[in-house]
C-alpha cells in the first residue's frame, strides 16, 4: 500500500534543507531509490526541476525529472519509480492537468503497492479531499486575503493547509468543520507521514509544527517528530 508524504512547502533560503527527502529514501528500502520528480505545478517546470536537483544534490538517489514530452510516459515512469514527488505550485492548475491528461487515473492504478507519493505545498494538496489553496490570494497592509478551499483528487480522504505558520490562515481551524474529515495545518519545512491508518511528523526545521485535527471533534492536536499515532480507521475511507 501506498505510503504518503505530505510536505507544508519549502522555506525560500539559499542553504535548502534535504533531511525530509533523506527520509523517503530510507523509507523506500532501496539502496538507491528510483525518484520521479513532477514539476509541472510550477509556472516554470524547468525553474522547479532546476530548485529540486539542487534540493537532492548529496543524496544517493536515481531521480527522472519529467518535460512536457514525458507526460505521455507517465504510467511507464511512474511503475518504474520507487517514489513519485510532486514540487510545489498552483495546485488548481496541477489538478486540472491531473484529470486533463488522465493522470489522476494513474495514480490509482498504482495505490495498493508499496511506492512512496510525495508533494510539496500544490503537490501535497494534489492527493487529498480539499486543501486550503493560495491561487487568488493577495496581500494587503502585511496580511494575505483571499485563501480558498480547493477541491483535489481524494486519494486520501483528508483535508491539509500547508505554509500553516502563516497566521492569517488560523480561519482554516473552523473551514474544516464543513467539511467533516480529518485534518492536518502543516507548516513549511514539515512534513505528515501516513501509511494507511498510522501517521507521524517530519521536520527539516525543528521550530516549526504540524496539527492534527480529528473529525471527531476538530481540536488542534501538536504532533512530535519521532512518535507515531494510529487512528481507527484508514485515512483512505
Amino acid at each position: 500500500m501506498v505510503t504518503f508524504c505530505l510536505i507544508g512547502g519549502k522555506i525560500n533560503k539559499e542553504e535548502l534543507s534535504n533531511r525530509i527527502e533523506n527520509h523517503l529514501l530510507e523509507l523506500s528500502n532501496k539502496s538507491k531509490p528510483k525518484v520521479l520528480y513532477f514539476p509541472f505545478a510550477a509556472k516554470n517546470y524547468k525553474k522547479s526541476n532546476d530548485r529540486f536537483m539542487k534540493l537532492m544534490n548529496n543524496l544517493n538517489a536515481d531521480i527522472y525529472y519529467m518535460d512536457l514530452d514525458s507526460l505521455n510516459h507517465f504510467d511507464k515512469l511512474l511503475n518504474e519509480a520507487d517514489i513519485l514527488y510532486i514540487g510545489g505550485g498552483v495546485s488548481d492548475d496541477l489538478i486540472s492537468l491531473f484529470k486533463e491528461k488522465e493522470l489522476d487515473k494513474i495514480l490509482y492504478k498504482y495505490l495498493n503497492t508499496n511506492k512512496i507519493y510525495a508533494g510539496s505545498s500544490a503537490g501535497a494538496m494534489l492527493y487529498c479531499k480539499a486543501c486550503m489553496g493560495d491561487k487568488d490570494m493577495y496581500t494587503d497592509n502585511f496580511h494575505n486575503y483571499n485563501y480558498k478551499m480547493v477541491d483535489c483528487l481524494g486519494l486520501l480522504n483528508i483535508t491539509i493547509c500547508p505554509h500553516y505558520q502563516n497566521e492569517d490562515l488560523i480561519f482554516y481551524n473552523d473551514v474544516i468543520k464543513e467539511y467533516s474529515l480529518d485534518s492536518f495545518g502543516i507548516e513549511e519545512d514539515t512534513a505528515v507521514i501516513i501509511d494507511d491508518n498510522k501517521y507521524g511528523c517530519l521536520k527539516d526545521d525543528k521550530k516549526r509544527s504540524v496539527y492534527y485535527f480529528s473529525r471527531d471533534n476538530y481540536l488542534m492536536v501538536p504532533l512530535y517528530e519521532g512518535e507515531y499515532y494510529e487512528k481507527g480507521s484508514s485515512f483512505r475511507s
